[in-house]
């Protein structure tokens, strides 16, 4: 048996005297797909931007693929990375944000080529043809040469997905990916998520879509005040959670949902 891609162990993270992890630990096995749902301030979206070392944990080690993130050990002390060696560890790492953070002066094609070029030092020609296959995989291949502005919001974040997947990440990250989205564009981001499980990714999936962490997950985790609540497959989770906060979020959610419809 391989080792799992994503170690997390008792990781706590504050910012001032507010506590946003607690002591949390999982792990994530390779070709596994976990979704992490909970209130807004639970800590979802920190204990994903922790895993890629863009927050510096307080507490607790972050292993990915066998490498900590963003230390090394020196004895029984860990020192902190240089940016530059970090960089290296998110190489491997493909994130998904809320927002999208296309280069505005770029065109489709061109922010996916940016970063195999810059940093894996790519030749612009290969770069170049997996972008293209990399667009159309995402249903964009009659958009390369658009900007951002001419693009919907759907679209924008497809093109974000295309960019982390063109540095052939071993883990992909999404941190709420369709929260900036109008609800009729959801579903074509959704869906490109879905080839990608389909496909083998492993994927970190933080959202509020319940329909689609049941779809999609392997794993559910429920997190609440900066831990984790409860975790085990959707079936599971969605159909007979064991804790009362679980169920008490779920009923929310499910009253929520049906009150947009």
């Amino acid at each position: 048996m391989s080792n799992p891609m994503v170690i997390v162990n008792e990781v706590s993270k504050s910012f001032g005297e507010i506590v946003v992890l607690q002591g949390v630990s999982l792990t994530l096995d390779r070709g596994e797909v976990m979704c992490v749902i909970g209130p807004s301030g639970s800590g979802k979206s920190t204990l994903l931007r922790c895993v890629n070392h863009l927050e510096k944990t307080d507490r607790g080690v972050i292993i990915v693929d066998d490498h900590l993130i963003g230390y090394r050990r020196e004895g029984d002390a860990l020192r902190e990375l240089r940016e530059s060696e970090v960089a290296v560890q998110r190489a491997d790492i493909g994130m998904v944000f809320q927002r999208f953070n296309l280069f505005p002066h770029m065109t489709a094609l061109e922010n996916v080529v940016e970063a195999p070029i810059g940093v894996r030092r790519e030749g612009r020609a290969a770069a170049q043809e997996r972008a293209m296959d990399l667009l159309e995989r995402v249903g964009l291949a009659h958009r390369v040469n658009s900007y951002p502005t001419m693009l919907s919001g759907g679209e924008q974040q497809r093109v974000a997905i295309a960019r982390a997947l063109a540095m052939r990440p071993k883990l992909m990250l999404f941190d709420e990916p369709t929260s900036a989205l109008d609800p009729e564009l959801v579903g074509e981001v959704l869906d490109v998520i879905r080839d990608l499980a389909a496909d083998g990714m492993t994927m970190m999936i933080v959202t509020h879509e319940m329909a689609f962490a049941r779809d999609v997950a392997n794993r559910v985790v429920f997190m609440d005040h900066g831990a984790i609540v409860e975790q085990g497959p959707p079936e599971q989770l969605f159909g007979a959670p064991r804790e009362e906060r679980t169920r008490t979020f779920l009923l929310r959610s499910q009253d929520g949902a049906a009150q947009g419809t």
